[in-house]
């Protein structure tokens, strides 16, 4: 028997579910990650309150659901059949009228929850925005860097900053406006999060993110057209992978997108290892809005 349980707070989520989130620390870095962060503030990904769920099969946690709204729910792994529990989670949510405009999770559980999900909606359609692969790395490889050196990025970076977030976002497909990109490279340089590789100026940049218990996600990789294929990437990736480890965290994760084998082929060099697949699907109106 499934049963779905509603938090009115992430520290909740946490008290519940937060052991079994760590089972697959990495892999389920997005949902564990995000929990921890709501924990610290409820509002930190906008105004509305989060929706989180956990999970329970004949009273054991098997899984968890997130989501921040206006994004798309987030899935962790789901250990109990897929999909008896994805048609007892959408029957929760069809149940409180939530409005869901797409899913992210591990390949088969965000498969079966996009598949479940359009069943009975005949103008609905599921579109894939990303394949992605979650990697971990627990060691870095010994590798020569580019020319230049790794800095906290400074307020005095972020105008700068702030324009590389739009292009990112533009790029991964989630587009963003100025102004909210303003926003989130604030939160990021003033919690010490983002990292520049500079060489003279910044030439490529990367944030450590999502911190869990043992872990942390490197994330907003991104190097400016100008500066790509000199190593700048790889060199940011690497020295920001190689401090973590030997500051707290026993493993780095981080997602990749399955469509860029060059970004795939520098995280594997620098000594990340894949960890498990990931979809993220849009739902889509026949006149082709979400």
């Amino acid at each position: 028997m499934i049963k779905i349980i509603f938090h009115n707070h992430a520290s909740e989520l946490i008290s519940l579910s937060g052991t079994y989130l760590e089972q697959n620390e990495s892999e389920n870095n997005l949902p564990i990650g995000l929990a921890y962060r709501l924990a610290e503030d409820p509002h930190y990904y906008g105004p509305e309150s989060p929706l989180l769920l956990s999970i329970l099969e004949q009273g054991r946690v098997v899984g968890v659901a997130i989501r921040t709204p206006p994004h798309r729910i987030i899935l962790s792994r789901i250990d109990a059949n897929i999909q008896v529990a994805v048609v007892y989670l959408i029957r929760y949510l069809r149940g409180i009228n939530t409005r869901i405009p797409g899913v992210v999770g591990p390949a088969a559980e965000a498969q079966a929850f996009s598949d479940c999900w359009i069943e009975d909606q005949q103008s609905v359609s599921p579109k894939i925005v990303m394949r992605l692969r979650v990697f971990e790395a627990r060691l870095v490889a010994d590798l020569p860097l580019s020319q230049g050196k790794l800095r906290l990025a400074r307020m005095d970076d972020h105008p700068l900053m702030a324009q590389w977030f739009v292009a990112f976002s533009e790029e991964t497909g989630e587009p963003a406006d100025l102004e909210s990109a303003k926003k989130r490279a604030e939160q990021h340089i003033k919690a010490q999060r983002l990292y520049i590789w500079d060489r003279g100026a910044p030439v490529s940049i990367a944030a450590a993110t999502r911190p869990t218990r043992n872990g942390t996600t490197i994330n907003w990789v991104y190097t400016p057209p100008e500066h790509r294929n000199k190593g700048y990437a790889t060199s940011c990736v690497l020295s920001l992978t190689k401090k973590l480890l030997s500051e707290r965290y026993a493993f780095c994760s981080l997602y990749t997108d399955l469509s860029n084998p060059a970004s795939n082929n520098i995280y594997t060099k620098i000594g990340y290892v894949p960890v498990g697949d990931a979809f993220s699907f849009d739902f889509v109106l026949s006149d082709g809005h979400n």
